[in-house]
């Protein structure tokens, strides 16, 4: 099935006016004091922190009403605020409620929990059971990523070794594959996995225009949101091929990595494997792909002697202690840049 079939396309009759998310009212003069305040105020000057409000309020609108696939699409031009000068937000003690100027779906604010902007927002802004500190990890991590699946039979199979031992994974999915097999992307977040973003059907975004490389995205979100409800919170581009006009569309941070495992050259279990094992330092992000027999086949030595060196797989985030944010390449632990 095409895209293009998960819904109606958006029309003036479209209204999600009847399910408009509530503003919480100011509990106090101090709280309505923070309606004057500005982006630039409660992010200390960053767009990559506002960048990721404006992502989070897209995954607050998907998560909060049951979109179309058309309808996630269009998430993607939402107006939403590009200004640190902007003031169109307030802030009570349990959300940030984002007031939207005239869309297409109808809806007025959104309100974001204050538990999902911890790192996002500054702390002095923040009531004291949502300041962010610091992520405690063991001394030596790693973290583990797949590309260009779902596969019916690999990806399950996969699954099966990350729980034998207790390894958590970031798997990069292919939209058009998703939609082939969504019962996978499923099982890939039901056992606690994460999904992100790799395309609709990988091409090289830097070689596509901005509005077909924003499709690829906005494809892949429509195919991942109506297999498993949720909105991807990463874009990994197909062959790590980012620069600034790239980066700068999605909103959301781009994963990179420092450890190619060339299982995609190899095609062999060992080599695979021994490659990893030599290639992988301290905050490593592991790039490996789901969509070859050899190298699911080698993920077990992979998992067992990084293990015996003393590694902890961790996720992403936890691999670099803090929340990641938008529009910043994440190549490894404290290796963050510009696109």
């Amino acid at each position: 099935m095409k895209i293009t079939k998960l819904a109606l396309i958006i029309g003036t009759t479209l209204s999600l006016g009847a399910v408009i998310i509530s503003s919480p009212q100011p509990a106090s003069a101090k709280d309505a004091k923070t309606t004057r305040l500005t982006f630039g105020k409660i992010t200390n000057n960053n767009l990559h922190r506002l960048g990721t409000i404006r992502q989070l309020t897209r995954s607050q609108i998907a998560t909060t009403h049951k979109l179309t696939g058309k309808q996630v699409q269009a998430l993607a031009s939402l107006p939403l605020p590009r200004h640190l000068t902007a003031t169109n937000f307030s802030i009570s003690d349990k959300a940030l409620t984002m007031h939207l100027t005239k869309n297409k779906f109808k809806i007025k604010r959104v309100s974001i929990p204050l538990s999902k902007l911890k790192g996002v927002i500054l702390n002095r802004y923040m009531p004291k059971q949502y300041k962010f500190k610091t992520i405690k990890t063991p001394k030596k991590v790693v973290a583990l990523t797949f590309d260009d699946g779902p596969s019916p039979t690999l990806t399950p199979k996969l699954l099966k070794t990350l729980k034998k031992y207790n390894v958590p994974a970031t798997f990069f999915e292919v939209g058009s594959s998703v939609i082939r097999y969504p019962k996978v992307s499923r099982m890939v977040v039901k056992s606690g996995n994460q999904i992100g973003n790799h395309s609709w059907n990988h091409p090289q975004l830097t070689s596509l225009t901005s509005t077909k490389a924003l499709h690829q995205i906005a494809l892949t979100d429509a195919a991942i949101y109506k297999a498993t409800g949720i909105i991807p919170q990463y874009v990994r581009a197909p062959y790590g091929a980012v620069n600034s006009r790239i980066g700068s569309l999605f909103d959301r941070p781009l994963i990179q990595w420092n450890v190619d495992s060339r299982d995609w050259a190899y095609l062999n279990t060992a080599k695979t494997a021994r490659h990893v094992l030599a290639t992988t330092h301290n905050g490593s992000i592991i790039l490996m792909h789901d969509i070859h027999a050899t190298s699911v086949a080698a993920v077990p030595t992979i998992i067992k002697t990084l293990k015996k060196r003393g590694y902890h797989f961790v996720t992403l985030e936890q691999l670099n202690q803090k929340p990641l944010l938008a529009d910043l390449q994440y190549f490894g632990r404290n290796d963050y840049r510009n696109p």
